[in-house]
């Protein structure tokens, strides 16, 4: 059996009454490829941020290799192997596409730094920081500043800096969103030998029901902060709840 990377547990999240997390429990085991879906408004950007740290939940625990996260900051839960790409893109626009993949590459070699020379910790670092370029096709791209690339290129530098981090889980924030259909499959493909090669187990939050449906191993569809429907990505177009809160009532 998989051993289980991420858990949370009974996660409730309110803001000034607001309910954007109810009760929400769910697991990931290693080489999972999970998937969150649901309409807007529905809690999956404010799961991500409460599994990252950037929100504290007002009950509930996520533990991650079984160690409890609560005490943990972002940057701590990062270097425990837990990665993240944001639904709006976080990158240094001025910086190069390589200066940026090497902040995630530190993370990996940074371990390292107290016992070897800084020369050879840098040059762990662009080693890496290469390695991760080449493998997303974005080596012809790399001394050029970040935000002067297309909108598709930018999301992929994203995903290449958290991959830059060795995370042992990664978690990505609609990663598709305006991408044309070439660039979808693309990165696809990039994730999925990600998850093989690299042994990177993947929540991704999505609203390509399609692509969520062909990728996934499992899926958890969220609406107003509740789970509508966990479990086989095939078992989706069949529950009856997941498609009034697609596509309304007379569905």
């Amino acid at each position: 059996m998989a051993k289980v990377l991420l858990e949370a547990q009974d996660l409730h999240l309110s803001f000034r009454g607001v309910k954007a997390l109810v009760g929400i429990s769910f697991s990931v085991s290693e080489g999972d490829l999970f998937a969150v879906i649901g309409p807007n408004g529905a809690g999956k950007t404010s799961l991500l941020n409460v599994l990252s740290g950037l929100y504290k939940p007002q009950q509930g625990r996520v533990s991650f290799l079984g160690e409890d996260l609560a005490p943990l900051s972002p940057q701590e839960r990062v270097r425990r192997g837990l990665g993240r790409t944001f639904q709006n893109l976080e990158l240094f626009r001025g910086m190069t596409v390589l200066d940026n993949v090497k902040l995630g590459a530190e993370l990996a070699v940074g371990t390292y730094t107290d016992l070897l020379p800084k020369a050879s910790v840098e040059w762990r670092i662009r080693r890496h920081a290469e390695e991760v370029l080449d493998y997303l096709h974005l080596s012809p791209y790399r001394h050029v500043p970040a935000g002067a690339l297309p909108y598709g290129l930018q999301k992929r530098v994203e995903v290449a800096r958290a991959l830059a981090g060795r995370p042992k889980l990664l978690l990505l924030d609609e990663p598709m969103a305006g991408l044309s259909l070439e660039e979808k499959q693309d990165l696809a493909r990039f994730l999925l030998d990600a998850r093989r090669e690299w042994g990177v187990t993947l929540v991704l939050v999505e609203h390509d029901l399609k692509a969520v449906l062909e990728l996934s191993t499992g899926v958890m569809v969220m609406s107003y902060g509740e789970v509508l429907y966990q479990g086989e990505p095939a078992g989706v177009r069949e529950d009856r709840r997941v498609a009034e809160a697609y596509l309304g009532r007379s569905a």
